[in-house]
This record gives structure tokens, sequence and C-alpha cells, in this order.
């Protein structure tokens, strides 16, 4: 009897099973979502007649480099229900150069993930019921493309998309071994080493109707080959075509080559040209923008300057990859065509002689000594700076901090002898909930009677920030020490927080610095390694017995 009946029972659990299965609604993401949240009380998830609708108010979001954004997404019911729902909020990317379709956020109330680069730069407001809007703060090159907002609700899903554009400075790109020279792979590749990224077709056509005209053809971010043309001529598609920009279509990326259209955003610090008694060469530019604390810039950073910054010179000056260049906002005569640009005599032998443009940036950060919060007076503050090799932060240096994502809730002084903080995400008692996001001032202080925290800024460092790792962990004596024998010495806050922002210094491991601190840098977020956001993570003072590693430093060009 049992035997006749086990296949019907089999058939019966196997049923069973298929049935139960999906409503524990596992995703590909591995969060989990059960419905029941959302259950009227008899399991009824999907309710007759009531739709759910997503959408964006603004499909195309413009940005800059290092600011910060909001991609608009809205859901609600048709018709309205009286009482909110649990939702499942899933944000992906569509990188503007093709490929797949990545995770970027996926949230179930107030608990969220973020993954891969987007870790600690992403958040939801939730501000109110139904806003699913994306925040993006600390804005990359690469992060132009497609966001797609999905909600879920139950066996509910619908979806927007928001197209993300980077505005900026687009340029074209022909290396030192001359014109179509590059394959897709490598044009990509030299547009990051000019600290730019390539350019999509709409960033080209709207460089086009700003008056880009270039005859030569270079590779776009989705694959394609175009150049643009304001003033139509042999051999640029011949006198008989309009203006426009000119297509060859799709190209092969591994087998085909020609030139680049790069695109550089607004910058993080300061291109200079640097006024020296007598011409340089290459070497020797090199060497003299070190010695000023900075480095030689980039052609991506002279192109940035020149059109956020109005940086207009009419002295040609080695750029990093060996090409002599300058900048005109204003043309005037002897300063070569009658057209603002960016002229270019091409790639000169090293040991000709120019002038030099250079490339200086800072890293704004918070700071409290030893003794406490709220313990410094203004000459104290910028006495503090100066040992960690920095210097008090400018009030638009704090604010450029505050858009890339700078959220600090104890005021501190800067460098006019007010009192302020930034604050991204709006709490108590850092002014409370009811103001936006914003830098909060107290105003000009007494700078002898009163005392605050304080922020400082530091920039490029002329030497390399490592951490050292010892067979055991030392206390602050043995930490110093250890560094010396390396024929360095412990490195300084200001150090840390330059080695972590410019140089992508990533460690998880907390290390000794040598105001008696203990911190570490975090540039790609992960479980174990403290809050899920990039940043210079910190212990406080600890007591000098304690054992550590240690970050050292040494002096020297990189």
């Amino acid at each position: 009897m049992m035997v006749a009946h086990s296949r019907p029972l089999l058939e019966m659990l196997l049923q069973l099973l298929i049935f139960c299965f999906p409503a524990l609604g596992f995703s590909s993401d591995r969060y989990f979502y059960q419905d029941i949240f959302n259950s009227n009380g008899n399991g009824e998830i999907h309710f007759k007649g009531v739709k759910l609708r997503v959408d964006s108010s603004q499909p195309s979001v413009y940005a800059l480099r290092g600011s910060k954004t909001i991609l608009s997404c809205q859901y609600w019911y048709e018709p309205e229900l009286t009482s909110p729902r649990k939702v499942r909020v899933k944000w992906s990317w569509l990188p503007a150069v093709g490929g797949h379709e990545t995770d970027v956020l996926v949230a179930i109330g107030p608990n969220s993930r973020s993954f891969g680069d987007f870790k600690g730069r992403v958040h939801l407001p939730q501000y109110s019921p139904g806003d699913a809007s994306l925040v993006m703060t600390e804005l990359q090159l690469n992060d132009t493309g497609r966001y797609r907002c999905e909600v879920i609700d139950g066996v509910e899903d619908e979806s927007a998309t928001v197209d993300l554009e980077l505005r900026g400075a687009v340029f074209p790109y022909q290396p030192r071994h001359g014109r179509y020279n590059m394959t897709y792979h490598e044009a990509q590749q030299v547009c990051v080493e000019q600290d730019s990224t390539l350019a999509t077709f709409e960033q080209l056509f709207q460089a086009w109707e700003e008056g880009l005209n270039w005859c030569n053809a270079g590779w776009l971010a989705d694959g394609t080959v175009q150049y643009p043309i304001t003033q139509p001529r042999m051999p640029c598609g011949g006198p008989g075509l309009g203006p426009g920009v000119r297509s060859y279509g799709r190209r092969h990326r591994q087998l085909h080559r020609y030139d680049v259209f790069c695109i550089s955003s607004s910058l993080q610090g300061k291109v200079f040209y640097l006024q020296r008694t007598h011409k340089l060469n290459f070497t020797e530019a090199q060497q003299a923008c070190f010695d000023e604390g900075a480095q030689i810039a980039k052609v991506g950073q002279l192109y940035a300057a020149w059109r956020f910054m109005g940086l207009d010179r009419c002295d040609a000056g080695w750029l990093a990859d060996g090409s002599v260049r300058y900048p005109i906002t204003k043309p005037r005569r002897n300063c070569g065509p009658m057209e603002a640009g960016v002229r270019s005599f091409g790639f000169a032998p090293p040991h000709q002689r120019h002038g030099v443009y250079c490339y200086s940036a800072v890293v704004v950060f918070p700071y409290q000594p030893r003794r406490g919060r709220y313990n410094l007076t203004y000459h104290e503050a910028q006495q503090v700076c100066v040992e960690q090799d920095s210097t008090l932060a400018t009030y638009e240096q704090l604010f450029q901090a505050w858009k890339e994502g700078l959220n600090w809730c104890n005021a501190g002084w800067l460098a006019d002898g007010t009192v302020q903080y930034p604050i991204t995400r709006p709490r108590n008692p850092c002014g409370g909930p009811g103001l936006g996001p914003g830098i909060r001032s107290y105003g000009t202080r007494h700078r002898q009677l009163e005392r605050y925290d304080v922020f400082c800024s530091s920039s490029p460092i002329r030497g390399k920030v490592f951490y050292l790792q010892p067979a055991h962990k030392l206390n602050l004596t043995e930490a110093r020490e250890a560094c010396f024998d390396e024929g360095a010495q412990i490195a300084k806050v200001g150090q840390l927080y330059v080695a972590w922002r410019f140089m992508g210094l990533d460690r998880c491991d907390p290390g000794w610095l040598a105001d008696g601190s203990v911190r570490y840098p975090i540039t790609k977020p992960r479980r174990n390694c403290g809050p899920m956001e990039a940043g210079v993570h910190s212990f406080g003072f600890a007591p000098p017995h304690q054992k550590h590693g240690v970050y050292c430093y040494t002096e020297g060009m990189q």
C-alpha cells in the first residue's frame, strides 16, 4: 500500500515546493524580499485595479566631476492607497561605453546596500513616501551613462531611466607617435592618462554646437568614430556637405586605429603657469613643479582650467605628456589664431626649453586635538594644521569639499576667522532636519577668546606614504623607530589624507601617525573595514603603549 501511494505523494510535495518557493522572493543580488510585509492579512499582495507607477521628473541630468547630484525617481499608486507599503528599490547603471547593466544600490525600507565603485557615494534621501531618488556624491568622469530606477511591490515591477551626462571640456587628442594610431582600448587609456575620459556623442555634439571644429576622426565612448566640422572644407568631407558631426559609424575596437575625443570636467585643484627667470627642459620642468609642492599638469587639466576657470596665458608650457600648449580665453594679436582655445605646438624634443604648467590640488579634513572637542583658538588651530603638513582651509575649499560629500557636525576655524561646518545629511543636533544641506556658519569669532575645532587643507605631497608591515604590532615609540629604520619618518595626518585622496592609498590596517592618533585610509569601502564610505577612518588618540601598525612617509618624487 505504501509503495502504491508514494508516487502521488511525491508529486504533491513537488507541486507544493514549486508553489511556495517563489513567495520567498530571493533576488539575484542576494536580497531577501518577503511579500508578507505588504499583505492585507490574507496573504493577498496584488490589489485588483491598483497600479504601481514609476517616473522621473528629470530624465536627463547634467553635472560636473566632483559634484553632488540627484537622479529623480518617484513612485505612486493609482488609485491612491490609504496606507504606505514597503517596497524594494533597485538602481542599476548602463555605462556610456557600453557593456552590461550593473547594480548601483538596493534598498528595502531604511536598509540599503551599494555596490562596486558606488560604495559610499550613493544613498536614497528618503525624505517622503514615494521618493526613490538616488543621491550621488563625488561624481567621477566614468559615471556617465543610463541609470534605471526599479520599484518592486509584490508582483508589481515598474521602472524609469535617467541619463547622467558630465559637462566638461571636450578635446581631440593625438599621441606622440602620430595620427590614427590608437585602438579603442588604447584611446580609453590615453584619456585616463590625461585626467579625462572618452567623450560621448552627446558631449561631442554639444562641443560642436559651441564651435569645436576638427578634421581628424576620433573614437567616442560608444565605439563609433566621428569628428565635428563647423567650417566645411576639403578634405573634411568636402565643402558640399553642411556643418555637422561626421561619422564613420562603429569600427572594430581591436583592429581599427584613429585619434580620440576626450572630455575633462571640473578640477579638484588649480592649474598655474610657473613663472621662472629662464626656460626649462622637460626634466627641469617636472622638477620645478615638484619643488612648488605641485606636479606637472596633464592635458585634460589644462583644458578644464581654460574652460571652467578662465585660465588665459600667452605662454607656451610643458605638460605631463611632453606636449607644449597654452590656453587662450581672450584672443589677441601675437597669441595664435583669433579664437579661444588651447593652442598646441605638438610634442617637443625633451631638451627644448619652454615654460611649464603645474597642477596643485587640496584635500580638506576636520581636525580635533588630543585634549578634545572645541579646544583650539584661531592661532592654535593655525599651528595644528602646520604640524599636520597642511594649512587652514578657506571657505571656498570647504564648500568644494561639501559638494564632494564632506559631512561633519563639529564646527571648525577657517582661514578667514569664521567658524563653520559642512552638512550633507541634515539631522539633530547638526542644525536639525528642518534645515537643508549646506555650510552652517557661526560667523566671525574672537580669535583669542573662543575655541573650536579646525578644518585643514593639504596639497599633493612630494613623497610617499606607505604602511609598514611589521612582524608584530608596535607601540608609538617603536612605530617612530621602525619608520626611521626604513629611512622614513612617521606620517602626519595631512600626508595620509593626501595619499588617500590623490594616490589612491587603500589599507584596512589601522596605523600610528605622528600626532599619536590611529587611522587608516579606505578608497574602496568593504565589509569589516569600518563605515561603508570612502575616507580616512580614525580610532582617535590611542594610549602610547597600545600596539598597532604604522604609516610612514619618505621624501622624493613619485
